[in-house]
Order: C-alpha cells, then sequence, then structure tokens
C-alpha cells in the first residue's frame, strides 16, 4: 500500500536475507537473480539466470551505490531489460542510517511517483523502488542509459539540449505551480532550506574571502558585486525570494545530474535525462534553472544565449498555462537566484587546514559558477538585489 505523502512497502515485499538489519540489498551479493527478477516482474514474469554486476563510480559512496548490472534471462518477455541500473544504499549501517535521516531515499521515490509520466524521456524510467520503511531507506531499479565516452567527465551540453533541459524544467514546475499539497509532503523540502541546503548564510561570506584571494579566480563581471553581498545580506535575500511562486524544484540540476539519451532512430539528435531527485524542494523555479545554466550549459553558450534561455524557460510556463509570472520577474528572480547558488558553493568549498587557516576547495562547478556570474552585469545585479 502506498500513498503519496506516506512511502513505504509492506515489510515482505522484497525481503531478501542480509547481514545486516535492512530488509533490502545493501551489499552487491544480495542484488540476486531472484530479487532482480521479482522488481522486473512488471512486463510480466521472467527467471533470470544469472547476473553481471558492473560497479559504477563518480557518485556520493556515503549515499548510495551503483551497479550496472547486466542480465542473463532463462525466461522473458521482449518487455524486459538486458541491462540495468540497480541503486542501492551503503552497506555501513552507521552511514546509511545517518544518510537516511536526511531523506534522500523518500525525496528520490516520491518524486518519480509524482512525475511517472515524464519515465522513460527527460527522466530515467524507473522498474521498481522498494523501501525499507524503518530505515526510511530505499533501492532502486532504472534503465541504463548507456556510458558517457571515454575521458569524458560529463555530458556536453550544446544550445539546444539546454533548450530541452529547460522545456522539461518549466513542465514539471508548470504542473505543480502553486500546488499546496506539496508542503504537506514528508519527503519534500521547504523553500528556505532549499537555497543554502540549510547552512547558515554568514558562513558564505567566508567562502568569498578565500575566493577573492585566489589567484586562481578572474574576479571580473558581476561576481564581486554578488561576492560582497554574501553573508548577512544573505538573510535579506531569503526573506525576498519567499515571495516567488513556489513549485517542486529539482534543488540539485548541476551538470553532474544531466545525462544524454541517445535515440539514433528517431534522427532528433540526444535529449537531457535529469537523474538524482534526492533534493527535491517545495520551492522557486528559478533556483533549478539558475543552477542548470550556471553549472551544465558551457561558458560559450551561455555567454551568447542567457537572456534567450530564461526567456525561453519563461515562455514555456506560460505555454503550460502559468500566467501569473512575467519574464521581468523571471529574470529578477534568476540573478537573485545565481547568488544564492554562488553562496551554496562558497561554503560547500571551504576547507579548515590544521593551522587554523581556510582555504578553498573548488571542483568543476564551482568554477563553472564564478564563470557564470561574470557576465552578470554588477550595476544591474546590485539594483536586482534587496
Amino acid at each position: 500500500m502506498v500513498t503519496d505523502d506516506r512511502i513505504w512497502v509492506d515489510g515482505s515485499c522484497g525481503r531478501c536475507d542480509t547481514f545486516a538489519m535492512s530488509v533490502i540489498p545493501v551489499r552487491r551479493e544480495e542484488i540476486t537473480p531472484e530479487w532482480l527478477a521479482e522488481q522486473l516482474s512488471g512486463p510480466g514474469d521472467c527467471e533470470i539466470a544469472e547476473l553481471d554486476h558492473e560497479e559504477l563510480t563518480g557518485h556520493n559512496p556515503d549515499l548510495s551505490q551503483l551497479f550496472r548490472t547486466r542480465v542473463e534471462y532463462v525466461n522473458r518477455t521482449p518487455e524486459h531489460p538486458d541491462v540495468v541500473i540497480v541503486k542501492i544504499p551503503p552497506a555501513d549501517d552507521e552511514i546509511r542510517l545517518r544518510e537516511a535521516a536526511l531523506g534522500p531515499y523518500a525525496s528520490e521515490l516520491g518524486s518519480y511517483r509524482l512525475l511517472e509520466g515524464f519515465q522513460g524521456g527527460a527522466m530515467a524510467r524507473m522498474y521498481a523502488g522498494v523501501e525499507d520503511p524503518d530505515e526510511q531507506t530505499v533501492c532502486f531499479v532504472f534503465e541504463d542509459l548507456g556510458s558517457l565516452p571515454a575521458g569524458q567527465k560529463y555530458a556536453r551540453i550544446d544550445h539546444a539540449i539546454a533548450r530541452f533541459a529547460v522545456e522539461f524544467m518549466a513542465a514539471y514546475q508548470a504542473r505543480f505551480w502553486r500546488d499546496d499539497t506539496l508542503a504537506g509532503k514528508r519527503w519534500i523540502r521547504e523553500n528556505d532550506w532549499a537555497h543554502l541546503f540549510g547552512a547558515d548564510p554568514r558562513d558564505a561570506a567566508v567562502g568569498w574571502q578565500v575566493i577573492r584571494d585566489d589567484d586562481r579566480f578572474e574576479k571580473t563581471g558581476g561576481l564581486v558585486a554578488a561576492g560582497e553581498y554574501l553573508g548577512e545580506r544573505l538573510v535579506d535575500l531569503q526573506d525576498a525570494m519567499r515571495s516567488r511562486p513556489n513549485t517542486l524544484t529539482h534543488n540539485d540540476f548541476h551538470q553532474g545530474n544531466v545525462l544524454l539519451r541517445e535515440n539514433p532512430e528517431s534522427g532528433a539528435g540526444p535529449k537531457p535525462v535529469i537523474i538524482d531527485w534526492q533534493l527535491a524542494a517545495c520551492a522557486g523555479g528559478t533556483n533549478d534553472l539558475a543552477r542548470f545554466l550556471m553549472t551544465a550549459v558551457p561558458f560559450e553558450v551561455l555567454a551568447e544565449s542567457e537572456r534567450g534561455l530564461v526567456e525561453h524557460y519563461a515562455d514555456c510556463l506560460r505555454t503550460r498555462g502559468v500566467h501569473d509570472y512575467s519574464t521581468e520577474e523571471c529574470w529578477r528572480d534568476y540573478r537573485r537566484a545565481q547568488v544564492m547558488v554562488f553562496a551554496n558553493y562558497a561554503i560547500a568549498g571551504v576547507e579548515r587546514l590544521a593551522d587554523g587557516s581556510v582555504a578553498h576547495s573548488s571542483g568543476d562547478s564551482t568554477y563553472a559558477v564564478i564563470k557564470a556570474l561574470a557576465l552578470a552585469d554588477p550595476n544591474e545585479l546590485s539594483a536586482l538585489l534587496p
């Protein structure tokens, strides 16, 4: 029995023999042919002879284990997949329960159930999602979207793919625009948390000081205006951003969570697929827009098409029935959300060294965010900030 706001399964469903307390697989060897056959029973009964698990890396090992699993069947229907992605929680009991308390597993399952109509398109198809209601953990069986080419870390986003991603963003957000029922779902995060992932706004000032003094970063354009705003004044920005219409947001729409679906038969080129809905929040839609444009869209594309992509997002919302949100409001909220995205990365990258000094561990997304802010006019940005 499942409801939208409380996600659980009968304890007998999907139960397996484990070495710990979990009633779902938390180790590779617990992903057995019998267990997977049960999860793939949707198209019809199947019998699996053998599984070949390939461990995937590049994710957060404290949050999940990922396997590309090739399936050899004894019997099957044509709809049964040859390869699946199996996503299970960490094996370590302490780590697993610590992460579960933060809600990512229930959040991902809740998002997939709300957005079922997008599966197989802009979201990966979920063949099964089985929950341990006591631990509040979930394991998933997803379709396999394939591997990135050797040496390629992220999906390559061009202007056409960026437009498709923006259209998908507007589609799921329009569906839940001003939907008051979202706030009542226990697995979805609130607006204020979504801005800085629950961090203290004042911590952003420390990150900016380190970035400002780091010769690796060129301090041009709107970057300085945004940086000088970080700290106490972010509280004022949070207050202002509460006036935005709330909707369902992915809340982590960065370059690492964008994959591509190849469909050579259609001849239409690859389409973006958004994964890892573990931080879903009821918040302003421009949170997703800013994070995607700043981290996933190449700088040269953003430099030429930033205004056009933001306007395309606003147009797509209107096409789907959102008529109370002007393009001007959208642009203002996008610029404000950019500052919050920057603040989030400024906070997350701070490292306190053994000698008491601080440094900034800057990954690809941080560099992309800094470059994106360089495009903003500092006077315009200052005028838009409360």
